[in-house]
């Protein structure tokens, strides 16, 4: 094979090919000496390293197939396997592969009889600028009315479009406010066009008619949205979020604005952007693309770095991408896309630090991945998840 060390650097830096990667993971696999060469030279290279990482293999996944086999149902549910991407920490390559092997024969640490159940209560809810409020179901009408009967937006993908709205109905400046629970996902198109998609336990307030203002077109975010906003020179685009506006032409940003979390993170993929506080408008960033500013709500401090855009907006294509998340992190994000409460009573877990990616995974798959790079045990009761030792 290819100089296995480069291999193994490219790896750890996220930059190996997936024939590289193919590769690898199949010299890995091949022999119990190269197996222990590979973790001899994780631990090396990542000596003062504290995150734990995870990987997608199709290797690996035919591998779990034998290994389901081979072990107790407790190990993985039914559906383990049908998931687009299963996802394996380095530490527990040797652990899976000891195990199938007869090297190793302990249980799974992460209980698999429970399930959460879903609430199905919870849907995404329209607040009308005519004071009416309106839940919007995949199974409704594709039009969206008022009170008076007119039709304001019509139903798209997972979404609503308001740019079809007759210019003439209302010239007055309104606002709606849509609200998209936890476990969900939703897309806006404008009155002029631009598209937002917004992600779990985001509420956005916009106008009805964005062609009624001739000033500027302005929005209220309480949670993450990605914008691809129509250019329009006369008539600036800005996203309030909190003490925080984010001004606009014409471009594409992510903003996450959660009003539980201590900063609001505004990341830059096409155009420019300026960043402000909407009480000193003249000390404002300027964001180029692959730039991210956040601004730290507890002591007004604001900066400015180069980040990978993709960590940013991953969301909209149902993929979790952790990057140097601690746990409690993982933990949050973990709750608004699952829409499940997770308490954690493992003090020592806290501080421990990840990477990986998982691609439209099941919570208890994703919690069990993790399990097995820092070992706990969970308990699900309705929709809250327990972590214990």
């Amino acid at each position: 094979m290819q100089n296995k060390e480069a291999l193994i650097e490219k790896f750890l830096n996220r930059t190996i090919s997936p024939i590289e990667r193919k590769v690898l993971k199949n010299w890995v696999l091949k022999k119990k000496k190269n197996l222990d060469f590979f973790k001899e030279e994780i631990r090396r290279r990542s000596k003062n390293t504290l995150y734990h990482h995870f990987d997608e293999s199709e290797a690996f996944k035919r591998f779990l197939g034998t290994i389901e086999q081979k072990q107790s149902k407790k190990w993985a549910p039914k559906n383990f396997l049908k998931y687009a991407a299963i996802f394996i920490g380095i530490v527990s390559v040797g652990f899976l592969i000891y195990q199938s092997q007869g090297y190793l024969g302990r249980p799974d640490s992460v209980a698999q009889n429970e399930k959460i159940n879903e609430n199905q209560q919870n849907n995404v809810v329209i607040s009308l600028a005519d004071g009416t409020k309106q839940v919007i179901t995949t199974d409704g009408s594709n039009e969206l009315v008022d009170k008076n009967g007119d039709t304001i937006a019509k139903r798209q993908a997972q979404g609503l479009d308001f740019s079809q709205l007759d210019n003439e109905q209302n010239q007055n400046l309104v606002f709606n406010e849509i609200y998209v629970p936890y476990g969900q996902t939703f897309n806006l198109t404008l009155s002029d066009g631009t598209k937002v998609w917004l992600n779990a336990g985001t509420r956005l307030k916009f106008p009805q008619n964005l062609n009624s203002t001739t000033q500027n077109r302005i929005v209220y975010l309480d949670g993450e949205a990605f914008f691809d906003v129509i250019k329009d020179e006369k008539r600036p685009f800005i996203v309030n979020a909190e003490n925080l506006d984010i001004k606009v032409l014409g471009t594409q940003f992510n903003v996450s604005a959660y009003k539980s979390d201590g900063e609001i993170a505004t990341t830059l993929v096409e155009g420019s952007v300026n960043v402000y506080e909407n009480s000193n408008p003249d000390a404002k960033i300027l964001l180029t693309p692959n730039h991210q500013a956040s601004f730290i709500k507890e002591n007004g401090s604001m900066s400015k770095k180069k980040v990978d855009t993709r960590l940013y907006t991953s969301w909209m294509e149902n993929r979790l991408i952790i990057d140097n998340l601690t746990f409690e992190e993982v933990l949050i994000k973990l709750e608004r896309t699952h829409n499940v409460s997770i308490i954690n009573q493992v003090g020592k877990l806290k501080s421990e630090v990840y990477k990986g990616e998982f691609e439209n995974e099941d919570i208890q798959n994703i919690l069990q991945t993790i399990a097995v790079s820092t070992p706990f045990t969970y308990k699900i009761e309705n929709n809250v998840i327990t972590i214990i030792e």
